[in-house]
């Protein structure tokens, strides 16, 4: 389980590395998990340790939304008063990603058809 801990926290250091270096908006964890997503699809497998690290983390993540929560809270009189501009947002934001996902399916499903 080490070994996994420190292939993520490795990856992690990279993505900041590069963040900080090319000045990236992109968050240096989100870099760093592409970079992980790479390096995974190259191997063409994980391994124990990181399979097993992974699993630990992801039974703990919804104590992660707890600080987001506590923002909405907190923001109640914000969102209150850009509540329209927030809904609109979350709906086109939803069918847009609908859409995409619609058509990509579409897409990969006829590709394998063709193949078949």
């Amino acid at each position: 389980m080490l070994k996994g801990i420190i292939t993520l926290l490795i990856f992690q250091f990279l993505g900041e590395c590069i963040a900080i270096l090319f000045s990236l908006l992109v968050p240096g964890p989100v870099i760093g998990m592409i970079l992980l997503l790479i390096f995974l699809i190259i191997r063409k497998s994980s391994f124990k340790s990181l399979d097993n690290s992974v699993g630990v983390l992801l039974r703990y993540l919804p104590l992660l939304f707890i600080p987001a929560a506590m923002g909405i809270i907190t923001q109640m009189d914000l969102i209150s008063k850009e509540f329209w501009a927030i809904l609109i947002a979350l709906v086109a934001g939803t069918l847009i990603a609908l859409a995409f996902s619609a058509k990509l399916m579409d897409y990969l499903t006829s590709k394998q058809e063709k193949k078949s």
